[in-house]
């Protein structure tokens, strides 16, 4: 009882933090749009992907052993000092090669990947923010690994507010647009890694050094888990890419805005599905056909929510855009639209691979839809790029996601059938994207980059009529869900 309280205060933990930082982040719009320009934007979008795809290779994804090793180390103080010993160091060494290696070589990277960009200062800094950035990325895979929630939710908090206040003073009070952004991130990756090996040294954790034997266990276990987590963030980088060679970062930095407001929808279903998945695992446990018979209930329950409200977002993000940012980035709710019917196609990816995750010798699987819905975003997006600017990496997002889906249903399928209904399941996605269509048929013919009174109304009035069909619709099933207790226990999650 006491390790499941543990898990739960931990979840919540991690949740709060998560939550606190994006919607934060997204407050604070309206002030780097004021003092950023969509260049800047686009620059530091830009060098953003390259940092976090840069920052799985230069570790080895070692974050993930980290994590992992706790448990097997922790009964052995020593062993695990030169274990964390192990990994920060040879994080550290491979992160001062690569910086090297990037100012050797650094017209072929400024070919290949920052088209229009100047090597001194901009660049330069974004690399030698990996080195430091990889550090704190494995102090808080240590803190994640050893379960201090609270520690970790503490550092990060603190080190978000001092890398916002850093940004503030020097796109702010300096004017030095997106280098200012990027040397805000540099000297708080700096500070937090002195930090970093100040905690662990007082806290007895780490003994710095390479053992030889520790390091190849780690690489076993790591190197294998690398093509996964890059194969996510190569694809949104490759966007950005294509967008800056083929157009401009002025379309950077639009499609960035855009994908942080499509971030809200993403938040939303992974906050439901860190609730969802665990009560999932233990109604499968249950193996019969009653638990199954909950399980659809309440998928349908969140599959009319999650409409109402990405509705709502696709609706009425043509306002938020206009009220949190300037005039310059007025076009960028044209494609919000697009990446929130990404998102609610996206949906049905949520409920089938759970069914992977639960059958633990089918969650191999999982590798191979994020592989392919990757490799089919960066083909889509190689052909509709240059054709249709920011408009046709959202549609690569959208193929992206419809792959995935598709895949995750055939391989679950395979383990097992819930008997999720999955023609109504589609035909709610087809609806909730009619309903948005219809709502913004004024906004994009007659009202692209002004606000009308009358079209605002219009929307709310489309809005409220497909909330009210979907509460009649849904009314008895919606009364005897919300009576349930587990259902309430949910939903209180």
């Amino acid at each position: 009882m006491r390790e499941k309280s543990k898990v739960l205060i931990n979840s919540a933990l991690y949740t709060f933090n998560s939550i606190l930082i994006k919607a934060l982040g997204f407050l604070l719009l309206p002030v780097y749009t004021y003092f950023l320009t969509p260049k800047d934007y686009g620059i530091t979008n830009l060098i953003a992907g390259f940092t976090s795809v840069a920052s799985f290779i230069v570790a080895f994804s070692l974050y993930s052993a980290v994590t992992r090793f706790y448990a097997d180390y922790k009964s052995d103080r020593d062993r695990l000092k030169r274990f964390y010993g192990t990994v920060l160091t040879f994080v550290s060494l491979s992160g001062s090669v690569f910086v090297v290696l990037s100012i050797v070589f650094q017209h072929i990277i400024l070919n290949l990947f920052f088209k229009g960009l100047d090597f001194y200062p901009v660049v330069l800094i974004g690399i030698v923010g990996v080195l430091f950035g990889c550090i704190y990325t494995v102090y808080q895979n240590i803190l994640q690994g050893m379960q201090d929630s609270k520690k970790f939710t503490i550092t990060s908090i603190i080190y978000f507010l001092f890398n916002v206040t850093l940004n503030l003073i020097l796109i702010g009070i300096f004017k030095l647009g997106a280098t200012g952004v990027l040397l805000a991130g540099l000297i708080a990756n700096i500070t937090f890694s002195l930090y970093v090996v100040f905690d662990l040294k007082k806290s007895d954790l780490v003994t710095f050094g390479i053992n030889k034997q520790l390091l190849q266990e780690a690489l076993k276990y790591s190197i294998p888990i690398l093509p996964h987590n890059l194969s996510t963030s190569i694809a949104d980088f490759i966007s950005r890419i294509l967008l800056n060679s083929y157009k401009s970062l002025s379309s950077v930095g639009l499609f960035s805005i855009a994908t942080q407001f499509g971030s809200v929808a993403d938040m939303i279903q992974g906050s439901v599905n860190m609730a969802f998945a665990p009560w999932f695992y233990e109604t499968m446990n249950k193996n019969n056909p009653e638990s199954k018979e909950e399980i659809i209930r309440i998928s349908d329950l969140l599959m009319r929510l999650y409409g109402v409200i990405f509705l709502g977002i696709a609706l009425f993000c043509q306002e938020a855009v206009m009220l949190m940012t300037n005039s310059e980035y007025v076009l960028t709710w044209t494609v919000i639209p697009i990446l929130i019917f990404a998102f609610s196609v996206r949906t049905l990816y949520f409920f089938y691979v759970n069914v992977l995750f639960y059958y633990k010798h089918a969650s191999k699987y999982v590798f191979i839809v994020s592989l392919t819905s990757s490799l089919a975003n960066i083909f889509v997006s190689f052909l509709l790029i240059p054709k249709l600017d920011m408009y046709g990496a959202a549609l690569a997002f959208v193929v992206a996601k419809i792959i995935s889906v598709i895949i995750v249903i055939k391989l679950s399928l395979h383990f097992d059938d819930i008997g999720y209904k999955l023609s109504k399941m589609i035909m709610l996605v087809m609806v909730n994207a009619a309903f948005c269509a219809i709502g913004l048929y004024f906004s994009y013919t007659k009202y692209l980059t002004v606000f009308n009174i009358y079209n605002f109304l219009y929307k709310i009035f489309i809005f409220a009529i497909y909330t009210v069909i979907i509460l009649f619709t849904f009314r008895k099933q919606i009364k005897e869900m919300l009576q349930n207790k587990k259902i309430r226990q949910i939903l209180k999650k």
